[in-house]
Order: structure tokens, then sequence, then C-alpha cells
């Protein structure tokens, strides 16, 4: 005769002692929590403390902070975002889109903006090792959509950047993120050909990037909170120690009297560019109005998606295959 076996009322993971071996390998340190200024965090979202972390003293910290204001000497600015989707994917490989902008202002005032794309790549074997990328990163690429996004943004961008460089004079390139190089630009267009471009043609570029992961910059820019105007610390030593590839001057800076502070990567004089760009580009919220402008114009909306698609489907003589959402058969109604 059979034995049924009765399951227990309830488990918990202390019958298991799951919880000490964790705590064992990473200890909680939930004591030191206590008393701490708090903020709850977003996966989507970037958050700062209203009114800064506070009056702490920090060893980052910096010792000089330089005040700047606008100089009202005409000069072209001109801004530059892009953003790149996954678009259809076949067997051997997958098709992106990339839509780039540029958003110029002068005076003071905005001048025009272009819009460039939006623009198809077929990534396969044949022409991602046909890049110069070396196999390895080739293959990567090819693996993770995430990465081929990387590349094929990277390379637009750098292309724009170095046409603008190479025609523009006397005038300040706005990019959004920071100024470093990349293992996935080409050799003929990378950022250090594009800063020896704005040299010889005696343009300024900017790098300004809307937040930053690495958390001691914010720290290190503290004492901007003070500054009742536009103002600005340097940050060479912390930015080069932590990351390769930085190219120019490594600061962070606000743009207006009480505005989030920025990181501002400039090739060329720190003091020119800032006070140029305050006189020629509008400041809204603390942020260069050309490169917000720039920023909606590479936006891919919704309807652009799906004449896309169209485009594909009546174009290069493709069958359309039916698709499955695996996470939904997996999850169920329960997937968030």
């Amino acid at each position: 005769m059979a034995t049924q076996l009765n399951p227990p009322a309830s488990i918990s993971l202390g019958d298991f002692g799951i919880m000490e071996s964790v705590s064992k390998c990473l200890t909680p340190k939930l004591d030191e929590l206590r008393g701490k200024k708090i903020l709850f965090s977003s996966d989507d979202k970037t958050l700062v403390p209203a009114e800064g972390w506070g009056a702490r003293p920090s060893s980052y910290c910096a010792t000089t902070i330089t005040t700047f204001r606008p100089i009202r000497e005409s000069t072209m600015v001109a801004a530059i975002d892009s953003s790149s989707i996954k678009l259809a994917e076949t067997e051997e490989g997958a098709l992106y889109a990339i839509k780039c902008g540029i958003a110029m202002a002068y005076g003071g005032a905005a001048l025009m903006h272009f819009k460039i794309g939006p623009m198809l790549f077929y990534l396969s074997e044949s022409t991602v090792f046909d890049s110069e990328l070396d196999d390895r990163l080739a293959r990567l690429v090819l693996a993770d959509s995430d990465i081929a996004r990387r590349l094929v943004r990277v390379r637009a961008e750098r292309a724009i950047q170095h046409e603008l460089s190479s025609h523009l004079h006397n005038a300040i390139i706005l990019v959004d993120g920071s100024l470093r190089t990349s293992v996935f630009e080409d050799r003929n267009r990378s950022m250090a050909k594009i800063a020896e471009n704005c040299v010889l043609h005696k343009n300024l570029i900017a790098g300004i990037s809307k937040n930053t992961k690495l958390k001691i910059l914010e720290r290190a820019a503290a004492p901007l909170a003070k500054v009742p105007g536009p103002a600005y610390i340097e940050v060479d030593v912390i930015i080069k120690s932590l990351v390769r590839g930085s190219v120019g001057n490594n600061l962070m800076a606000k743009l207006d009297k009480s505005t989030p502070v920025l990181r501002v990567d400039i090739v060329g004089d720190k003091n020119q560019a800032l006070g140029r760009l305050l006189g020629n580009d509008p400041i809204a919220c603390g942020y260069p109005e050309t490169l917000r402008l720039a920023h909606h114009i590479s936006t891919f909306t919704n309807t652009e998606v799906t004449c896309l698609r169209s485009h594909v489907l009546n174009s290069y003589d493709v069958t359309e295959l039916a698709a499955d959402d695996i996470r939904h058969t997996l999850l169920g109604s329960i997937m968030v």
C-alpha cells in the first residue's frame, strides 16, 4: 500500500539556511542604514536629490570653483544626437535603423534643425567582419543586439561629427554624452580625428552628459550647489583614473543659477567654450536648447517604425513570419 507524504504547512528560507549562507558571502550591513538620508531609486528614471545630499564634507570635493558668464560673441552652435532601434532579424543577421538630429543656434536663438534618416543597416557576418572590428568584437556584435545598436549609433554619430568638425569654422559642436574613444569607431572618423579637426578649424567641441553612473562625481560637485550662477569644477583626476579613452578636459558644471550639475567634457579653451555656449544657445532648465531639440528630432515615433516595416516588406521581397512573445508565453498574464 502506497504511503502518502504530506508536505509541511509552511517552509521558510531559514529551514534551509539560505539566508545565513547568503549573509556569509555578502554581509547585509543594514545597521549602517540608520539615520541616513535616502533616495528611493527607479529603474527607468535618473533621480537626484532636489536639494542635494547636504553639506557633508568629502575628500573628493574640489577646492577650486570657477565661475563664468555669457560671452556675447556670435558663434554657431551645432548639436548632434541620435537613436537606434532593432527593426527585424533573419536567421543570419538583424536589421537596424538609426535616426540622427542636428540642431543649430546662433546669437542666442535657435537657427535651424535637420533630420538625418531613418537609415537602415543589415548586420550579418559579411558586413560586420568587413567593418574593421577585431574578430572577438565582431562576433559579440552579431550575438548581442544592444551592442550592435551601439555600433550603428557610434559610427553614424562619428561620421556626422567628423563632417561638422571639417566644414564649420570657429563654431561650437555639442555632443550628447561624454567625449571618449570607442572600440566601435572607424579609424578615419575617430574621436581623436574629430578633436584634431576642431583644433585645425578653430572649433570647440563639448560633450554634455545628462547623468553619470560615476556617483563619485556627484559628491565631488557638491560645492557647486552653493554658487549663485554658472560655474564649474575640474574632475580630470577622477575621470582619468576611472575611465579609459577620455578626451579633453573633464568638468562638472552648471549652466544656470539653480539647475542640475552636468558632466561636461571639452576640447579647447574651457572658459571660451562655456561662455560662448551661454551667449549663443538658449539654456532651458540648465540644458542647451540645441541638444534638447536634437534629442527630440532623433527619437523614433511609432508611425516611423510602422512605415519602416512597410518599406522593408514592399522593397526587399522578404517574407514576414508570425512571432511568439516568449516572456508572455512563459510568464502569462502576471508578466509586468
